[in-house]
């Protein structure tokens, strides 16, 4: 290397290259760019990631339609779900209102304090055996419904997680 003074005003020298030195190569640079080792590489790599992303953004996809159609079927089991509660109900609500009116006229046809107090004791037994067994029948139904509401949602989310976890072990 050659050491040329600086041309500004300080202290000491500056160190320049200079070609035909030693900071050179002696013969000039004749290989092409496109014939290297490192531009197959590149291209092997970019060719790769390429790829890895259309799989991705295909599964993505995939995924996310499977999601819609899983959330599809869950919803229209829900609504048919709830038609049946409401039907249930309906049919509680008329067979009770059927039962009252007879208890109105089991009350009305009693002769005496005793037999009015004893029929009132039978209807309340009823009533609340009726309540229980209606509530039990209604909360019975719900549970069944979202069950089966939720079902088509939990397999999409366990397939989805298996899925993940397959990819990220490969």
């Amino acid at each position: 290397m050659v050491v040329l003074p600086s041309r500004k005003k300080t202290t000491g020298t500056a160190l320049v290259a200079v070609p035909g030195s030693s900071a050179f190569p002696a013969e000039p640079f004749t290989h092409s760019v496109r014939n290297t080792d490192i531009q197959k590489t590149m291209e092997n790599i970019m060719t790769n990631n390429k790829a890895q992303y259309e799989k991705l953004t295909s599964e993505a996809a995939s995924t996310g339609k499977e999601g819609v159609e899983a959330l599809l079927k869950s919803t229209n089991i829900w609504m048919k779900g709830t038609e049946d509660l409401m039907k249930t109900y309906m049919t509680l609500a008329q067979e009770n209102a059927a039962k009252n009116s007879e208890a109105i006229k089991t009350l009305l046809g009693c002769k005496n304090l005793n037999e009015l107090t004893e029929a009132q004791n039978k209807l309340a037994q009823q009533s609340f055996d009726g309540f229980m067994a209606g509530a039990t029948k209604l909360s019975e139904l719900t549970v069944k419904i979202t069950t089966e509401a939720l079902e088509p949602i939990n397999d999409q989310v366990s397939k989805t997680v298996r899925k993940a976890t397959e990819s990220v072990a490969a």
